[in-house]
């Protein structure tokens, strides 16, 4: 057993998955409370100065709490003395809290001796690893010394006056920020690997408790409030919690670092910006629960709350071009791309809202966010619940001994999940919308039209006097004139009245002929796509034919035009375990009496003769389940003399799919007239065997 007085630390290797500590969460709290002393000390300060005030105290505070949490990441030590320092760290960091809106009022010198306490302590738990831990002595060393000249540097600066100390504390920080990207840090990083799932997990349980934070001042703010209109107004506001959480803890939390030196430091350091904007935001959504609905919203709080917002989605955005999400169905590139548009638009929202009720900023704002959720959906549509450490050769044998699952629950090979597709190889945005409906291509369509409009309205409103026309452009002003413009509609009552006003008419003029060329594009492309209209029957039947046990299918042309030079080939599968374990699924073609006919018009029997040299000899067709035959694959190829164009269809059968001892219903008949009739009522009828002969 372990001394809980004294015990060596031991350097953590990332095999095994390391678990978060009850310490680590009792630590996470005091910075959290730090966090919200600095969100009330915004809260009495909204302005520019003001938040950047804000983020400038808030960098030392993430910095100590990343120091720590990374060198839990690499030791396991939990004994008295350990729990002494990290104990004195957390009075330090909750004397930075008190400090810190004495710091935002000019009185810093509290606050820099704070910090400077806070990153010895750090430096000490390096060194102490650095002194009993022999393997990771380099490591430690290195750390330890960047943490303790970071310390004398901010102590330093409690000595000097205003400027020069605040210039003496952009060292120490800089001395921190700038460590992981050194070219002895990587090498470090490589012989020393992180627990990236335990960082992870970390990263993850404080941008939560940060989120929480937005619920716990709304819920303050409403506790003297016994409007049921407010409880609402609130209820719709904090709908933006809800959707930063679900991009972050459905998107970026399940992704996996991508596996190269600079991809880490970058999801380190994205995560800053992040969890400032995410605190901030809490700051604006606690104003905005107060807004007068009716009356335009306050612009320092517009600003507030749409550039916080948009601080968590462009951070969001850097942090999914480090990552890879293993089970989407579109390109990462796609995330990126989008979270990142989302921010620039909440930018412009603020000015381009002006005018507008606060309802209707409102509105925009939260439907912005609202997007991004239904967007991740469509990214991603399925969840990883799939057996991981099960073999494919135990699945296989598992479904061979099951019994075999109805019709109805059969899927389609184009319905197969694919598990751990390479970002470049998934669909693209083109694929998309060409494999899409057309519902889906115009529902994507009139989003880009309408958020190309909103943001060209945005830039129209941030020069008052850009349009001409108007005493006073209103937001729909602005928009209704960006969709004459972008549609060269031009009627002439609305024109730019400024340098401003018409470089941004010329950007969007060329904007417009691009957004054009492409939606013509991609809709040209779906409607000359040529839609196969085979038909297959339901079944597959194996009965005599000429005496010659025979498996019979039969397709049609339903819509009767000239099909020229078609073939088909039918493929079985087979299922099969070798005696090491290895599962293989064996293709095997089956010989017809006929792959291939000049012109396809009405419709064609094809057959496969179940002689001594075919694949499927000495299968019992009556019970079919203790065969490893799978299933048969259909593919009719052919020339469409319609669109000029080669058209395909292919057709899975079963085994619930094949009739023993039946035969198809005729279908092909004459008119009294001649001509041809193919009663497709019937295509898929089989009737038994038994009755065909007595006809005869």
């Amino acid at each position: 057993m372990k001394s809980r007085w004294f015990q060596v630390p031991t350097l953590h290797v990332p095999v095994a998955p390391k678990s978060v500590s009850w310490l680590e969460l009792f630590y996470d709290l005091i910075f959290v409370a730090a966090f919200i002393q600095l969100g009330n000390g915004l809260s009495n300060q909204v302005s520019l100065g003001g938040f950047l005030g804000f983020c400038i105290l808030f960098v030392p505070l993430w910095l100590g709490w990343t120091g720590f949490s990374f060198f839990c990441n690499r030791f396991n030590i939990d004994d008295f003395t350990h729990r002494l320092m990290v104990f004195a760290q957390m009075f330090a960091v909750g004397a930075m809290a008190i400090t810190a809106p004495m710091a935002l009022q000019g009185k810093h010198i509290p606050f820099i001796l704070c910090v400077a306490v806070s990153q010895l302590v750090i430096a000490a738990l390096f060194f102490r690893a650095w002194w009993q831990v022999v393997e990771s002595r380099s490591y430690s060393r290195y750390w330890g010394t960047i943490f303790l000249v970071g310390a004398l540097l901010w102590a330093g600066a409690a000595l000097l006056p205003a400027p020069l100390s605040y210039w003496m504390c952009g060292l120490g920080l800089a001395e921190i920020i700038l460590a992981p990207f050194r070219k002895h840090s990587r090498k470090l990083a490589e012989e020393y690997p992180t627990d990236r799932e335990h960082l992870s997990e970390r990263f993850g349980l404080l941008t939560m408790i940060v989120l929480g934070e937005s619920f716990v001042k709304v819920l303050t703010e409403l506790s003297g409030v016994s409007s049921v209109a407010a409880v609402v107004q609130a209820i719709f506001i904090l709908m933006i919690t809800c959707c930063i959480w679900w991009v972050y803890f459905d998107d970026v939390a399940e992704c996996e670092i991508k596996d190269d030196r600079i991809s880490p430091i970058i999801w380190l350091y994205a995560h800053l910006p992040l969890q400032i904007g995410i605190t901030a935001s809490g700051v604006a959504i606690k104003k905005a629960v107060l807004f007068e609905l009716e009356n335009p919203a306050p612009s320092a709080y517009r600003w507030l709350l749409c550039g916080t917002i948009a601080m968590i989605f462009i951070s969001t955005s850097l942090l999914d071009a480090v990552t890879e999400r293993r089970e989407a169905e579109l390109s990462d590139r796609l995330r990126v791309n989008v979270k990142f548009a989302a921010g620039l638009l909440l930018l412009a929202i603020p000015a381009a809202t002006n005018a507008l009720s606060a309802l209707w900023f409102l509105i925009i704002t939260v439907a912005i966010c609202v997007a991004q959720v239904l967007i991740d959906m469509v990214v991603a549509p399925l969840k990883d619940d799939y057996q991981e450490h099960a073999s494919i050769a135990d699945l296989v044998r598992a479904h061979q001994s099951a019994k075999a699952p109805e019709t109805s629950n059969r899927k389609d090979v184009s319905t197969a999940v694919r598990k751990g597709t390479p970002a470049d190889y998934r669909r693209d945005l083109y694929f998309f919308l060409i494999e899409g409906s057309w519902k889906v291509f115009f529902v994507v369509a009139s989003f880009l039209f309408l958020f190309i409009n909103i943001i060209f309205a945005s830039l129209y409103l941030l020069q008052p006097g850009a349009i001409a026309g108007i005493d006073t452009p209103t937001f729909a002003d602005a928009f209704f004139f960006s969709v004459q413009t972008i549609s060269t509609i031009g009627y002439g009552a609305l024109s730019p009245a400024s340098d401003y006003g018409n470089m941004i008419v010329t950007i969007e003029a060329a904007v417009g002929i691009l957004y054009v060329a492409l939606a013509t594009g991609i809709t040209f492309a779906k409607a000359s796509r040529p839609k196969q209209t085979i038909l297959f029957t339901n079944s597959m039947v194996v009965s005599p034919y000429n005496g010659v046990p025979t498996l019979q299918l039969r397709v049609g042309n339903a819509r009767g035009n000239d099909i020229i030079d078609a073939s088909v080939a039918v493929v079985a599968l087979f299922d099969e375990v070798s005696s090491e374990g290895q599962h293989l699924r064996r293709l095997v073609d089956l010989p017809l009496a006929r792959d291939n006919t000049p012109m396809f018009s009405l419709s064609w029997s094809i057959f496969h003769t179940i002689d001594e040299s075919s694949p499927l000899h000495g299968i019992d067709f009556s019970n079919l389940e203790s065969s490893k035959l799978v299933n048969f694959i259909v593919t009719l190829t052919g020339h469409d003399g319609t669109y000029g164009q080669t058209i395909y269809a292919r057709q899975l059968y079963y085994h619930e799919h094949l009739q023993h001892n039946r035969v198809f219903e005729d279908v092909v008949g004459h008119l009294p007239d001649g001509r041809f009739i193919v009663d497709y009522h019937k295509f898929h009828e089989t009737k038994p065997l038994a009755e065909l002969s007595e006809a005869v």
